[in-house]
């Protein structure tokens, strides 16, 4: 009995990674925002934080309402008084996109190539 369970939990599993490869950047379109809400943008930090590698990312409440691409660039330095410090950033700013596939919406990181799945969040195409 194990024996006739056991191939078909491997077409299963088969199916669910199928499934979470479905999310091709080449096959989606630019999308928008069309349910800016507190969740949604909380969403979008923490999907945006985790392509990048930080522990924190704030973005405006109207991010991805007007425009499919986001620039994001680092916090200048400060001082404890909240003074700017002299020198210059010559960090290049990162760039993402808001995609769209089928109905399933998700935020794009060109430099590294991979995206995250945004559930929570509606979009249009743009």
């Amino acid at each position: 009995m194990k024996i006739h369970h056991l191939p078909g939990m491997l077409l299963l599993l088969a199916g669910c990674s199928l499934q979470a490869q479905d999310l091709r950047v080449s096959e989606a379109s630019p999308a928008l925002l069309s349910n800016s809400s507190t969740e949604s943008i909380a969403e979008l930090q923490k999907a945006i934080a985790s392509l990048l590698k930080v522990e924190e990312v704030l973005i405006a409440d109207d991010a991805f309402t007007q425009s499919s691409r986001l620039s994001l660039s680092r916090a200048p330095h400060t001082d404890p008084n909240g003074q700017l410090i002299m020198g210059r950033n010559f960090e290049m700013p990162d760039m993402v996109q808001l995609l769209i596939q089928g109905k399933q919406c998700f935020v794009y990181h060109e430099d590294s190539d991979q995206n995250r799945p945004l559930p929570l969040s509606k979009c249009i195409a743009e």
